[in-house]
């Protein structure tokens, strides 16, 4: 049995996740999305409340929300464009101008395995992933707003929202795999 010393970059994770879904169609379940466990440098991991991800420290009674990552295979693949929502949630991730014409992020009812059949017109669910750093740490940049991250606040129990970099808010997440 390898030992599990080594744990893989972000970039390392998202490569296999690729690879694991090169080919022809095959069965789809081997097409399910890879979970994984988020938290940001200030210890705050990701909760759904009230159907908004939000960044909160973790308390003994907190279920973890894991989120499930699968590829967007229409977008240039070096950029690692991913999908990204809840587990077994019928939503994903999805970047939006408001009204205002601030970029804000929404969670969208669609199923992550349909985006991911479908990749085309789905440019609003897709982040450019990539390890950041020391390779413990990754960023998600909106495909639809460059230069816009994933980020949280760094008040506790604040959705997670788009910002740029070198702002208040925080855009770096460590990650652990869970499936």
């Amino acid at each position: 049995m390898a030992s599990h010393s080594h744990k893989k970059t972000w970039d390392e994770e998202i490569a296999d996740l690729f690879r694991g879904t090169e080919g022809e169609a095959t069965a789809l379940k081997e097409h399910d999305p890879r979970l994984f466990k988020l938290w940001d440098i200030h210890q705050k991991y990701l909760f759904l409340v009230n159907n908004v991800l939000v960044a909160d420290v973790k308390s003994s009674n907190s279920p973890e929300q894991l989120m499930a990552v699968l590829p967007n295979r229409s977008l240039d693949k070096p950029q690692q464009p991913i999908f990204m929502g809840p587990e077994n949630k019928n939503s994903c991730l999805s970047c939006v101008k408001s009204g205002n014409g601030q970029y804000q992020l929404e969670l969208k009812e669609k199923a992550i395995k349909e985006l991911y059949w479908d990749s085309k017109n789905a440019k609003a669910f897709t982040f450019y992933s990539k390890s950041d750093g020391n390779g413990d740490t990754c960023s998600f940049e909106s495909a639809e707003f460059p230069g816009w991250f994933l980020s949280t606040s760094s008040e506790a129990k604040k959705p997670l929202g788009l910002s740029q970099k070198g702002g208040p808010q925080n855009v770096l997440f460590y990650f652990e795999r869970k499936s």
